[in-house]
């Protein structure tokens, strides 16, 4: 699926999913392999095998073969739910970044982007690529502090049932549910530690997209 959105003055607006080309933002989920593959084809770039990370990030600097310049930067998102297998508790989010246009994919839809991009209001037109990047990575690192809050209640909540009752089984299989989550947000935290490091510089970075090609 595609959800376009255009800038509107200091204001992104969702677009008319025809109208792709125009579109200052494009968020891309679900099985959209053809629209994929193009970009693949173009860039020599696996979209589509970063989007199965679970455990890693990737970041790179881009060039066509139209001296068409482009960052590309990816980071994992934490969806800790009850009864999730391991390697189902992240999703990589990937970011395509161009001189005036932002192109995000995901493997499935995660339901704060959307929200996110709707009628977001940007302080800098001009740099809005890099705003709404670091924005949803804020958006990130919200949902992973409050993950690791609801998890340090049910540690709480397990030990005051061990040093009342015992070693139960139940309470062993909390225990592993736990330490599956603990592995994923400590998994998301350290990858992501590294997009950051990315992000950093990213302000550069962009300045890349604005020059001319050499002559």
């Amino acid at each position: 699926m595609l959800k376009t959105y255009s800038l509107t003055k200091d204001t992104l607006e969702v677009s008319s999913e025809s109208n792709i080309k125009n579109s200052s933002v494009v968020y891309v989920y679900g099985d959209e392999r053809e629209y994929i593959e193009s970009f693949e084809h173009k860039y020599n770039f696996k979209i589509g095998n970063i989007l199965t990370f679970d455990d890693q990030v990737a970041y790179d600097t881009m060039i066509d073969q139209n001296d068409e310049k482009s960052l590309l930067v990816s980071f994992l998102f934490p969806e800790v739910h009850e009864g999730g297998h391991l390697d189902n508790l992240m999703t990589s989010v990937v970011f395509l970044v161009f001189k005036n246009k932002l192109i995000i994919f995901t493997k499935q839809k995660l339901k704060f982007i959307p929200e996110l991009l709707s009628n977001m209001v940007l302080r800098d037109v001009n740099n809005f690529m890099e705003e709404v990047l670091l924005k949803i990575m804020q958006k990130d690192f919200h949902v992973m502090l409050n993950n690791l809050r609801g998890v340090k209640e049910k540690i709480d909540d397990l030990d005051s049932k061990i040093s009342t009752s015992g070693p139960l089984r139940p309470t062993f299989n909390d225990l592993l549910t736990l330490q599956k989550y603990m592995i994923a947000l400590s998994t998301t935290y350290g990858a992501n530690h590294k997009a950051l490091d990315f992000v950093k510089k990213i302000s550069q970075l962009l300045m890349i997209l604005i020059l001319p090609p050499k002559k």
